[in-house]
């Protein structure tokens, strides 16, 4: 059995349920409203939800907007918008988080969620005394093209814990990859909204709960 000094943890899908695409549509209206555009493309109302900078990027030209400012509104918009679906129960933990307290492994989170929603979350759940480090995304373009699967932020947590003795646990393939590229162990957690996911690369353990999580780990 392999035995691992800390295990590492993705957020939403993970921890705490997917956060809705319309939510994050609403935000990407409100930056766009923030800087007078009042009836963005509704194809870049979704490359702003979904994240994908490089479509996003013909903002420059269409609105004479800078990249970087509109992302820095956008994440704003979106920690708003998911802070308040935390707190009014729209975005709940899962039931099986309980199994952390069956770890006794050092832990963490790292997210490509923005960091102060990320914060958020394990402060409201009152999750903080489980986590040594918790990390999401910088809220910058920048921060944005270091989520995963590149290795920035969880190169960051392990190097905080100093140990490379470390099964990082997710619900997307990207979490199986940014495992393998950063030279550690990897969990699928096979969410129902996981149910059909096809993994270009096999992860170490694949389990439907953390619940079966620990118990593996236990074995």
């Amino acid at each position: 059995m392999t035995t691992y000094d800390a295990v590492v943890f993705d957020h939403d899908g993970v921890l705490v349920e997917l956060t809705e695409m319309d939510l994050l549509r609403r935000a990407a209206r409100a930056a766009f409203a923030e800087h007078g555009v009042d009836d963005p493309p509704e194809a870049l109302v979704e490359h702003a939800a979904d994240g994908d900078l490089d479509d996003l990027a013909r903002v420059e030209d269409a609105f004479d907007l800078s990249l970087a400012e509109y992302w820095a509104s956008r994440e704003d918009h979106a920690i708003d918008h998911q802070c308040d679906a935390v707190e009014s129960g729209a975005k709940p933990l899962y039931d099986d988080v309980t199994a952390l307290a069956d770890l006794p492994h050092r832990k963490a989170v790292v997210s490509n969620n923005q960091h102060e929603t990320v914060r958020f979350v394990v402060d409201h759940y009152d999750l903080a005394d489980h986590f040594e480090h918790v990390a999401g995304r910088d809220p910058t373009v920048e921060g944005a093209r270091r989520r995963k699967p590149e290795t920035h932020y969880l190169d960051a947590a392990l190097d905080e814990l100093g140990t490379r003795e470390a099964l990082y646990v997710g619900d997307s393939p990207k979490d199986v990859e940014v495992a393998h590229r950063a030279g550690v162990d990897s969990a699928f957690l096979r969410r129902s909204h996981r149910a059909d996911t096809a993994l270009d690369r096999e992860p170490t353990y694949e389990v439907e709960t953390l619940t079966a999580l620990a118990e593996r780990l236990a074995d």
